[in-house]
């Protein structure tokens, strides 16, 4: 089943990425030849609005084949239009990605509700033969206060690490009880490992909408760093650098499945931001690429050859860096 939801996820997030493309140029009089979903040898072609419509074997991409897009096809199709034209073909597949991510996100916020932090503690595991074992901490319990302070964040557990007597108040199977828990000079754990409780409030689609917008821009730089980072990580044999690749992003598929679908379309709306943000990295191949190469033709001269040959390294690089990033995948997940 894993495999199964990673290839819808996937095949959804190319074909709305691809079918932004292909619109943006129809809209403006430009035939697209060829719309693949995936790569490398055709499984299924059907010819339909002027375009051949393509399963193709290999699901870790797409393409629109937009007459006038590649250096050799010049004076015709995309090449003739004018420069906002173009940039708006180049970047229709971001756009889609995220609309797509956006929708997602509100349908979430209705359906399931806002996540929000209560400010208190679950426990998810508790080490055996540790202080908090002692004081009778379980998984599963809800740190609600620490010596009768409500938790205002979940970090408030910490606060028990002062020498002395402290009282821990859970609430267990709808029950509150009070644990006693004595911490004494040079104890360095304390045994558990806790996430913050998140309570969901249900909103409207169009509320939801405004907050998937907002908080998406809100986080947008931290992703930017992430995702730039990751891949210098990636580079540079960083066996941590936080880039999942396609096994790594089975592996996640698979138990996002088993635990319902709203964190299913969680993990979609990830991919599809994801996906927009690294295709707007100005590297050769991607959007990103030819949007900067778009950008540069204004000011330089770039001969039809030049730019074939910088796709080309580009395209090379980026066979290099999946295959950089399934190795990572294939280590984490054996445990090396």
């Amino acid at each position: 089943m894993s495999l199964f939801w990673f290839l819808i996820i996937i095949g959804v997030s190319i074909f709305v990425h691809e079918l932004g493309h292909y619109l943006a140029a129809r809209v403006q009089g430009v035939r697209v030849k060829a719309f693949s979903l995936g790569f490398g040898p055709v499984l299924l072609r059907r010819q339909a609005w002027g375009t051949e419509w393509r399963l193709s074997a290999i699901p870790l991409g797409g393409y629109a084949d937009i007459e006038g897009l590649l250096p050799e096809e010049r004076g015709r199709g995309y090449d003739i239009l004018p420069f906002p034209g173009k940039l708006v073909v180049l970047v229709a597949g971001v756009v889609m990605n995220v609309l797509l991510a956006w929708g997602l996100l509100a349908y979430l916020f209705s359906a399931q509700g806002v996540p929000e932090a209560t400010g208190r503690a679950v426990i998810l595991e508790v080490l055996p033969g540790s202080v908090a074992e002692e004081a009778g901490l379980r998984a599963g319990d809800i740190l609600v206060a620490v010596d009768g302070t409500p938790l205002a964040q979940a970090q408030g557990i910490e606060r028990v690490k002062t020498p002395g007597n402290h009282t821990l108040t859970v609430r267990r199977q709808g029950q509150e009880l009070t644990l006693s828990l004595t911490w004494q000079e040079g104890m360095e754990r304390l045994g558990v490992v806790y996430q913050p409780e998140v309570a969901f409030r249900k909103v409207g689609f169009l509320k939801g909408l405004t907050l998937a917008v907002s908080r998406s821009l809100a986080f947008g730089p931290q992703m930017v760093k992430a995702l730039v980072g990751g891949l210098l990580g990636v580079l540079a044999g960083n066996p941590d650098s936080g880039v999942v690749g396609p096994l790594g992003i089975v592996a996640e598929t698979g138990r996002a499945a088993q635990e319902g679908p709203f964190r299913l379309l969680e993990l979609t709306v990830a991919i599809n931001l994801s996906l927009a943000l690294f295709n707007l990295l100005p590297i050769p191949a991607l959007d990103g690429g030819r949007i900067l190469l778009l950008f540069l033709s204004r000011f330089l001269r770039i001969r039809p050859e030049q730019e074939a040959m910088v796709h080309y390294l580009g395209f090379v690089f980026l066979i290099l860096l999946v295959i950089l990033v399934t190795f990572q995948d294939l280590r984490r997940l054996l445990g090396g």
